[in-house]
């Protein structure tokens, strides 16, 4: 089994995005009344936030497994 592990650059860019679309969806959700979905947003966001992070620092950190041991 290969685990196969995003380039770090990638992974890092994955996370800014997320703090991005993190802050967008606070700002435009803040004084909305939306019931749960801000705190949706907010849990996504750092699920995102989070997962890259780990792909990118971790040395466990593949996001994919393989079955293909030719890598």
């Amino acid at each position: 089994m290969a685990r196969i592990k995003p380039s770090k650059p990638m992974a890092v860019f994955g996370a800014v995005a997320g703090v991005a679309m993190l802050i967008f969806g606070i700002v435009q959700l803040a004084n909305k009344p939306t019931g749960g979905f801000l705190w949706l947003w907010v849990a996504f966001g750092v699920g995102i936030i989070g997962f890259n992070l780990w792909a990118a620092f971790s040395k466990r950190g593949a996001t994919y497994v393989s079955d293909d041991d030719s890598r």
